[in-house]
């Protein structure tokens, strides 16, 4: 078997680890924070406890950072399989291509917003104010665009991976399903992402026992 798809396995298999530690790092920073002051609204806080509450909020903020972090490497590692992938076969490149996408995606969002941040309340002109509104508009609207094309082609990539583990097809449709349906409901969204991560390791986890076992 070519050493590029072994390596390509591999990268998926260690970006989608990473990006389940990432998920579980927020889910014990949202469990501390629950446990400690509950759904209580903060002028109910008893003032006793703030002090500690407040130790949680910077733990729970830690775990956030740990996780953004995990994430970007997550991220760097599908970036990493799709080119092994991609030299393996050419028709798994279209996976590299959807990555790009979903970065260039991102950026159109988060900058303008930024931007917009940066600059709200400086005493723009009515109508210079509402053409920046609509500048930002029409970038995030670009860039939601460019996040689900590319997740359809990622999505693409994975379930033409089917051909070496049945249960990338599975994966695939997760993915670009899972994006679409968090611009509309987060919740969805993120649980078939988690489930999504979750089909990628065991689907590259297996694909690497049976080479494995075939080469022996």
């Amino acid at each position: 078997m070519n050493t590029e798809l072994v390596e390509g396995l591999k990268d998926l298999k260690k970006g989608a680890l990473l990006n389940l530690l990432g998920v579980l790092f927020v889910f014990l920073g949202m469990g501390a924070v629950i446990a400690t002051v509950g759904f209580a609204p903060m002028k109910e806080v008893e003032p006793e406890k703030f002090v500690g509450m407040m130790a949680i909020l910077g733990v729970f903020a830690l775990l956030f950072l740990v996780a953004v972090i995990l994430s970007l490497i997550s991220f760097v590692m599908y970036f990493m399989a799709t080119g092994h992938l991609k030299n393996y076969d050419e028709k798994y490149g279209i996976g590299r291509l959807g990555l790009i996408l979903e970065i260039i995606g991102v950026l159109l969002i988060l900058i303008p917003l930024l931007f917009a941040l940066a600059t709200a309340g400086r005493g723009m002109h009515e109508g210079a104010m509402f053409g920046a509104f609509m500048a930002v508009i029409g970038f995030v609207f670009l860039g939601a665009i460019a996040l689900i094309v590319g997740a359809v082609l990622f999505g693409v990539m994975l379930m033409r991976l089917g051909d070496v583990e049945s249960d990338f097809k599975v994966a695939g449709v997760l993915y670009f399903v899972g994006m679409i349906l968090s611009f509309f409901t987060g919740i969805i969204g993120a649980i078939l992402g988690i489930a999504t991560t979750i089909l990628i390791y065991v689907s590259a986890n297996s694909a690497l026992k049976r080479i494995s076992a075939e080469q022996t």
